[in-house]
């Protein structure tokens, strides 16, 4: 009974979410003298009524994969930077998709929830085909660790953070109460999350290998949404102000969207050779 009325309260959850009016702006991001950043160029690349968010680039940059609300529920869609054509990938009539992610072999994971309530981890074609990835775990958000390890945000009470291993079957529980951003450190084995056991939330470092985790920094008060830079810095989103943390300074406040007219920020995606960035407004 306590599986079930977890999942229905993420039911309740998600389908809150895909009401609100999100969109999703791309920007340039440029390197400056005093090493940081200057935003520019705003460009709105979903143009569309409803719930559309959570952004991954593709590897090569060329493109960006997002959830993008359909005639009512949403789909994995993806923006092709060069032409700024979007193509909707996935017509699934029984559900909705949510994080679409590149996968190591060119493919897309995904995570779906049924009409019928069942929410799992599946992998797409590029045409939209899909198949399960992983069975029996109520995986709410992921990342991948490498071409077999994935890390996933497992619903429960309270949530948890396991790393899969497809090639052998297994998964590990690593931590509890964390939040819903979870990345890989560009060029390192390791990958941070937001742990929120406390009135402080606190990204800590996990090595997937050892199971062992360290504190890194406070969030921005009230923020979980974060990105790491390929120089190896993380931006956060505080209402208008977006932040730029590295080890030897700590917090900048670098950029401020309402010049632009936006508000709002919540989620980030940057491009593999840092010089875009995808960030989720509200309207």
């Amino acid at each position: 009974m306590k599986q079930l009325a977890t999942l229905f309260f993420l039911i309740l959850v998600v389908q809150g979410a895909a009401q609100t009016n999100t969109e999703i702006y791309l920007f340039d991001l440029m390197k400056t003298e005093d090493d940081t950043y200057e935003l520019t160029g705003p460009l709105n690349i979903s143009k569309n009524e409803g719930y559309d968010n959570q952004p991954s680039f593709w590897p090569d940059g060329g493109s960006i994969l997002y959830a993008r609300t359909v005639n009512g529920q949403t789909e994995i869609a993806r923006y092709f930077v060069a032409s700024g054509k979007t193509k909707i990938i996935t017509n699934t009539l029984q559900g909705s998709e949510y994080s679409p992610t590149p996968t190591p072999d060119g493919a897309i994971s995904s995570i779906r929830l049924d009409t019928t309530g069942l929410q799992l981890l599946y992998q797409y074609d590029l045409e939209g085909n899909a198949k399960v990835l992983i069975e029996d775990e109520v995986i709410g958000y992921h990342t991948w660790l490498n071409e077999n390890q994935l890390a996933a945000f497992v619903l429960g009470e309270p949530s948890t953070l396991k790393i899969f291993d497809l090639k052998k079957g297994k998964s590990e529980k690593v931590a509890e109460n964390l939040g819903r951003s979870l990345h890989k450190i560009p060029r390192m084995k390791e990958m941070t999350f937001v742990d929120k056991s406390g009135d402080n939330w606190i990204i800590k470092m996990l090595d997937p290998k050892k199971g062992t985790t360290r504190e890194l920094v406070r969030t921005i008060e009230g923020s979980e949404d974060f990105c790491w830079t390929p120089n190896g810095e993380m931006l956060m989103g505080q209402n208008e102000k977006l932040w730029m943390w590295n080890r030897y300074k700590g917090w900048t406040e670098i950029a401020d969207i309402s010049r632009f007219g936006l508000q709002g920020i919540t989620r980030l995606a940057i491009s593999p050779e840092g010089n875009m960035l995808a960030i989720v407004v509200n309207k």
